[in-house]
């Protein structure tokens, strides 16, 4: 089973991935340490997309794996199942202070949380629309746990989230 999950920053990508990788007795793969590995990371903070897509093109000879990661909404990966974790800008904001992101990065994630960045990408690339499961009051057992039941169910949807309605008020905080 390949098992997808991506998000924007702060949904609970990482730590969800870790449980479920857990339960499922599945591998992970967390993009975030084959891009530190190897030294993908350019200037700005960037990382180069392409050379990320060879950097996991050891997952199309595997079976059974989970991949982790915000920009795996930017590569097409094998994949069986894909999730993309959401979470309230309102809760987003608190749990990416606490990360102490500065003002123009938290603007950008909580803008790319509400416009739908991470499903848009993954139905863009992938050609068919992902799992959506919003993350905001829910522990990360009861994620890790809906995923998991998702999959042994074949669910095609799990939550519906929509959170575009939210923009005028945030890039009117922002001024």
């Amino acid at each position: 089973m390949r098992i997808m999950m991506t998000g924007s920053p702060g949904t609970g990508k990482s730590e969800i991935a870790e449980k479920l990788s857990t339960r499922l007795g599945l591998e992970l793969i967390d993009i975030k340490r084959i891009v530190r590995q190897r030294r993908l990371l350019g200037k700005n903070h960037e990382v180069d997309l392409k050379r990320l897509a060879r950097a996991l093109a050891f997952l199309k000879n595997k079976k059974d794996f989970i991949v982790e990661g915000h920009l795996a909404c930017e590569i097409k990966l094998p994949s069986d199942f894909i999730f993309v974790l959401r979470t309230h800008p309102d809760v987003l904001k608190r749990r990416l202070a606490k990360r102490k992101y500065g003002k123009k990065k938290l603007s950008e994630n909580l803008m790319a949380e509400m416009l739908d960045y991470c499903t848009q990408r993954v139905e863009h690339m992938y050609k068919r629309k992902p799992l959506e499961l919003d993350t905001s009051h829910k522990s990360l057992d009861e994620c890790a746990k809906t995923i998991a039941k998702a999959i042994k169910q074949k669910k095609k949807k799990l939550d519906s989230v929509d959170y575009s309605g939210l923009i005028l008020r945030y890039s009117k905080a922002g001024k």
